[in-house]
């Protein structure tokens, strides 16, 4: 018996033929291999070079802080790149960014966290040239803001108030004076300047309420909680309100939106105002929540904003009645719509924040004197062992008095039957004994 089949032997030819022909392919293949990689070291090679020579005309131009320069070894972009499926994918796109920037301290300053109008700040705070126009839209570009040079003049020339800390009963009035009382329906807007009287270091910031803004500082219970934000607070709680002075600026409703905050950037570009950490004002221009108030069939547009805060404080609306109407529908005293969508075939009407306030005042007024007795649940209370009547505002004081529920009061009220055997309850007319709950 044969061990081996002399009729297989073409076909162990074969097979060597095509191992060799894929030994042959495989070796195209590694070679090409070899080639593309070797091509795309040469490229991350060229272009560190390039990147180093950009540097280096940099210390040329500034060799006083050339010296500080931190220069990212040409190694460390071979590092960071990936081959992944024969493409680069660069780790370090911001610091090759770096060589589009023309800035004279930009290759001195430069980090990986430090965004264009920073380096600005820096720069301009470093070489104490004066502030204008220029400089604060050159700072502002990226949040798409402006000002006038006659406009900046305009806010410079504003008078300001100063003030000795703590206040004292003769002067804490005169700051109510100037920026309204806290509880109004909007105090004035403005910039504040806390100025440390031993150091002269100075923090500088603006608001529009100022009263509102006023409260974390004069507040106990606010500066608590806030005591180890930034550098200003710490201080406050350290070494108390009276090593401060402080100035008030106030600016007109006549003035242009942000006014205040152009002034506020003004003063940031000064390096004397080094208690505050940041040196560029956010002005939360497309951040806001756009509200429009619109009459019952939405033909007219009686006021709309890009802030809550500011509808609410104009127009004297509670937030919580504007979430009511916004989720549930309902129009606001039955005569307004208040919705966050702008309806284009809508009419303005002619009419200032403050008339439409008054408007509004009127009309819930006008609510509460038709709906008096049931908004106002006046309650009588007659104790049948006493022979004594009284009236209580609502069903919550009535409960609360009896010990028992307002459900459990208003129970009683419909059935007619004597609270414990004694207390006769009744509804009664609110007019008459001058209740009537607030909106």
């Amino acid at each position: 018996m044969l061990l081996f089949d002399p009729n297989l032997n073409h076909v162990f030819k074969d097979i060597n033929v095509v191992n060799s022909r894929i030994a042959v392919v495989m070796g195209i293949i590694l070679l090409i291999i070899s080639l593309k990689f070797l091509m795309y070291l040469y490229r991350v090679t060229k272009l560190s070079s390039t990147l180093e020579n950009k540097l280096s005309i940099g210390r040329q131009v500034r060799p006083s802080i050339g010296n500080k320069l931190h220069r990212m070894p040409r190694a460390s972009y071979i590092l960071n790149a990936k081959v992944e499926g024969f493409k680069v994918r660069w780790q370090s796109v911001s610091a090759l960014n770096s060589v589009r920037f023309e800035s004279n301290a930009a290759t001195a300053l430069y980090n990986s966290k430090t965004s264009r109008s920073q380096l600005l700040v820096q720069e301009h705070i470093v070489k104490g040239n004066p502030t204008n126009c220029e400089v604060i839209n050159s700072v502002l570009l990226n949040q798409k803001v402006a000002i006038y040079q006659k406009e900046l003049d305009e806010l410079l020339s504003l008078p300001s108030v100063k003030f000795d800390l703590p206040f004292s009963d003769e002067t804490y009035p005169s700051l109510l004076a100037l920026i309204r009382k806290p509880r109004s329906k909007r105090s004035n807007t403005g910039v504040y300047i806390f100025t440390h009287k031993s150091t002269g270091n100075k923090y500088v910031g603006s608001s529009n309420d100022l009263a509102r803004r006023f409260k974390q500082y004069f507040y106990k219970h606010l500066l608590f909680a806030n005591k180890s934000y930034g550098l200003l607070m710490p201080l406050i709680n350290q070494e108390g309100l009276s090593v401060f002075n402080l100035q008030v600026i106030v600016v007109s409703s006549t003035y242009p939106k942000y006014s205040h905050c152009f002034l506020e950037q003004y003063f940031l570009l000064d390096k004397s105002f080094n208690l505050n950490t940041q040196r560029i004002v956010n002005f939360r221009v497309n951040q806001g929540l756009k509200v429009f108030l619109y009459d019952l069939d939405c033909k007219t547009l009686y006021y709309s904003s890009n802030s809550l805060n500011a509808f609410c404080a104009d127009l004297g609306i509670h937030s919580s009645s504007y979430r009511k109407c916004i989720s549930s529908g309902v129009p606001y005293l039955g005569l307004f719509v208040i919705s966050n969508n702008l309806i284009e075939d809508a009419v303005p009407a002619n009419l200032t924040e403050s008339e439409v306030g008054e408007l509004l005042a009127k009309r819930r007024k006008e609510n509460l004197d038709k709906q008096a007795i049931y908004l106002g649940k006046v309650i009588e209370v007659f104790d049948k062992d006493t022979n004594e009547r009284k009236t209580y505002p609502s069903t919550y004081k009535v409960a609360y008095r009896l010990g028992t529920t307002r459900t459990t009061i208003r129970s009683y009220i419909s059935k007619g039957k004597a609270y414990k055997n004694r207390y006769y309850l009744k509804f009664t007319d609110s007019s008459k004994y001058g209740f009537a709950r607030k909106l």
